[in-house]
């Protein structure tokens, strides 16, 4: 019982946080901080912000640019809305769509020496090999991405997706989210048995990597390192495993970027805080608009 709440606590981590170019130079003009774009028009400011969904205790979650544009939007938007709640919707429908069927399980989509990675990395994690064995690939490939992490010191509580929500909460910000809990598990859930597999084996290849990766792409985020961060969390998933870039990154920039075409037809100012990888990279929000030919700037 132990475990399995440890693997829902990680995939509500995971979800609750948890690509022409737009790669800065390895040393840019800002001072070290998390990075920050700003788009505009004639009647328009949309803040566009990269979060980490889990942080080390005691790092700052943004940048003084950042803090203010967040203090000064009306409407902020998420991934999804952020609540208890949904934090316990979100463990449901896990259990929900993240159970194997009857007849399939966990290792039934793999190889013998797939399976073997698989149960070595359960055990280094403290999990039950007999318990994922029940569930699915997508769901086990979350966890096996946040537990270290988490075995690392990184607090799924501190993300900077939950200060930013807590904060527009407390001051009377409108709060807007491109998602809900269950499209978000439902797009999982319906991931093709070949996305499920890159997903997995992508997820076996960041654990055997050991912590030096999840610090090294920390630090990429605290210090607005976006070469750094792009390799890792961007261009190494598209290359390696493009199906499900496809389905994780891609396909949502482009959902996520005509709702905030719409947006910018109006006036005011916005604050946008997803992940990092969502906002970087060739098919990130930034490159998108500026491909819509709205003026981006980088100002932190």
């Amino acid at each position: 019982m132990k475990s399995a709440k440890r693997i829902l606590m990680a995939a509500a981590a995971m979800l609750l946080m948890g690509c022409a170019s737009t790669a800065e130079t390895a040393a840019p003009q800002f001072p070290p901080g998390p990075a920050l774009f700003v788009a505009r028009d004639a009647d328009s400011t949309m803040y566009l912000f990269g979060t980490l969904h889990l942080r080390r205790p005691g790092a700052s979650w943004g940048g003084a640019q950042a803090q203010a544009g967040l203090a000064e939007a009306e409407d902020v938007w998420m991934e999804l809305i952020i609540s208890p709640e949904t934090d316990a919707q979100t463990q449901g429908l896990a259990m929900r769509y993240g159970m194997a069927e009857a007849g399939r399980p966990l290792s039934s989509y793999f190889s013998a020496e797939e399976n073997a990675r698989i149960v070595a990395t359960a055990q280094r994690f403290g999990l039950q090999p007999q318990m994922i064995e029940a569930m699915r690939p997508w769901l086990v490939g979350i966890t096996f991405s946040i537990m270290p992490m988490i075995q690392a010191g990184f607090d799924p509580t501190q993300g900077a997706d939950r200060l930013i929500d807590a904060y527009g909460d407390a001051n009377g910000k409108t709060m807007r989210a491109f998602e809900t809990a269950e499209e978000q598990i439902q797009m999982l859930a319906g991931m093709s048995d070949a996305v499920q597999r890159q997903m997995m084996l992508e997820a076996l290849d960041e654990a055997d990597a050991g912590g030096t990766v999840i610090e090294t792409m920390a630090t990429a985020w605290e210090t607005g390192d976006l070469v750094t961060l792009e390799r890792l969390v961007v261009t190494d998933m598209q290359r390696e495993y493009p199906e499900f870039y496809q389905v994780l990154l891609a396909d949502r920039n482009d959902a996520w970027v005509e709702v905030l075409h719409r947006e910018l037809q109006g006036q005011g100012e916005d604050f946008v805080a997803v992940g990092a990888g969502h906002i970087i990279g060739e098919d990130g929000v930034v490159a998108q608009l500026r491909a819509r030919g709205y003026t981006v700037e980088r100002v932190e």
